[in-house]
């Protein structure tokens, strides 16, 4: 896959396989002649591109986010379960080509049925960053965020104010296609004001799509990973989260989502008002359910079913604090959040261990040392550091 990249990114390519003329036809038939050993990389990168023909003129801003959602989703899971190993260069660019391709603005190469390549000048054969977080606009601007909280807020305007002194310009793109991508990895998180006013909170590991500016019936945004969400009310147009498995639709709520792609669970709780979830593509008698204040509803991506349950909701949000608290909660589910937190890893020698359950709060602004120690200490267990980032738990 390493190789695709090179004519994805390339322009004279990209016009042959969509505005094909006799110039472009000779020139590639005579590329293919001269490098027979290209030929196959060549008709994988038409078949990339031709994935992004639709049968209307327009897609919309729901289809392209899901368009994007299908392929994101075996992106992350390939890049989770490869952590404890070196992943091979080649999938990484690949995955950054496709995450650029279907989330910037979901195929801006289509404006009004022509074809359209203003995002060419983005590095596409670029790796996502793995330890700073990154916002890239959907003008292919990459603005890199370093600090381990990344504040970002979308001016009336249409200026950007990052970390409050940092003045960027809104993008030049017709409003419709400016789809903007948060990239927060492990060990960062970042808060984001929205263009209507609301907030939203992006938890380690996570990603946001969403738009510079909202416009049309709904407002939309997708969501991989966790992240709280204040919005803001406004009863004409309502709030929609996608992610790949759901979608919670809102008008003004406080409430929090944690939908990673390696969980096999997509929790949501409310904290403020109301919210609806249910499936995509659900069938003819598949409902709704929804939610009412210090309320959770679990749908199993296996199962496809959704359990609702009571909760206390600040348990569930006080990661937005610098705060994580726990009830009976098992060792596996706490040592998962510290690792997105900290950017660290925990192996189980024992794998039972994993089952212990304990109660407690951690100031997560503490050192990941003495986090450690602490967890220790409540679970009855030894964590011994093998690295920086690899500690071993064990009896």
């Amino acid at each position: 896959m390493e190789q695709l990249s090179k004519y994805i990114g390339n322009e004279n390519f990209i016009l042959w396989v969509f505005e094909p003329n006799e110039q472009l036809e000779g020139w590639w038939s005579q590329f293919e002649t001269d490098h027979p050993e290209e030929k196959r990389n060549i008709q994988l990168a038409r078949k990339v591109l031709l994935k992004f023909r639709t049968t209307k003129n327009v897609l919309t801003e729901t289809e392209k986010i899901r368009l994007f959602s299908k392929v994101l989703r075996r992106i992350e899971e390939k890049q989770y379960s490869g952590r404890t190993v070196n992943r091979a260069i080649s999938l990484l660019k690949y995955a950054a080509v496709a995450f650029l391709f279907f989330a910037v603005g979901a195929l801006l190469f289509y404006k009004q049925n022509q074809f359209n390549p203003q995002f060419l000048n983005a590095t596409l054969a670029e790796p996502i960053p793995e330890t700073v977080a990154k916002l890239i606009r959907a003008n292919g601007e990459d603005i890199l965020l370093k600090e381990s909280k990344s504040v970002l807020q979308y001016q009336p305007d249409g200026r950007l104010v990052i970390n409050k002194d940092t003045l960027v310009n809104g993008s030049a793109i017709n409003h419709d296609l400016a789809m903007n991508q948060l990239i927060i990895p492990f060990g960062k998180t970042s808060e984001v004001l929205l263009s209507d006013g609301t907030r939203v909170y992006l938890n380690a590991g996570s990603r946001l799509v969403y738009p510079e500016h909202f416009s049309g019936k709904a407002r939309e945004v997708y969501l991989v990973g966790e992240a709280f969400f204040d919005v803001k009310s406004d009863k004409n147009y309502p709030f929609i989260v996608q992610l790949d498995d759901l979608r919670i639709k809102v008008l003004g709520t406080r409430f929090n989502i944690s939908g990673y792609s390696a969980d096999n669970i997509i929790e949501t709780v409310l904290e403020e008002g109301r919210v609806t979830v249910e499936k995509n593509n659900a069938g003819l008698f598949d409902k709704a359910t929804e939610l009412i204040p210090d309320q959770m509803a679990s749908f199993n991506k296996t199962t496809h079913e959704t359990n609702l349950k009571s909760v206390n909701a600040d348990t569930y949000i006080l990661w937005t604090k610098g705060l994580l608290q726990f009830e009976s909660t098992d060792l596996s589910r706490i040592t998962k959040r510290l690792e997105r937190y900290y950017n660290i890893r925990f192996e189980f020698r024992d794998p039972l261990l994993g089952g212990l359950r304990i109660s407690g709060k951690l100031e997560l602004k503490e050192d990941k040392d003495e986090i450690c120690e602490r967890i220790a200490r409540t679970a009855s267990v030894k964590i011994i550091k093998k690295s920086d980032f690899l500690y071993e738990i064990i009896k």
